[in-house]
């Protein structure tokens, strides 16, 4: 299954993959994405298409559920 990685406003780097190969059309998937200084990976759902979604819209929506890293 294919994977992407995006980076963030504050210049992490992402890397996401979908958890289960099964990907319908139409269909949610859900996303486990992983960067350096996390324990586990973050699991966040987006649209099918989420592939074909703006790097810039996808890391905003990481961002959004991720817990705040200390600066």
């Amino acid at each position: 299954m294919t994977a992407r990685k995006v980076v963030d406003e504050d210049g992490r780097t992402w890397e996401c993959k979908p958890e289960s190969a099964e990907s319908l059309p139409g269909r949610d998937v859900s996303l486990l994405c992983s960067t350096a200084g996390m324990k586990s990976p973050l699991r966040i759902t987006v649209s099918w298409q989420w592939m074909k979604m703006a790097e810039k819209g996808l890391a905003r929506l990481i961002a959004a559920a991720a817990p705040q890293f200390a600066r």
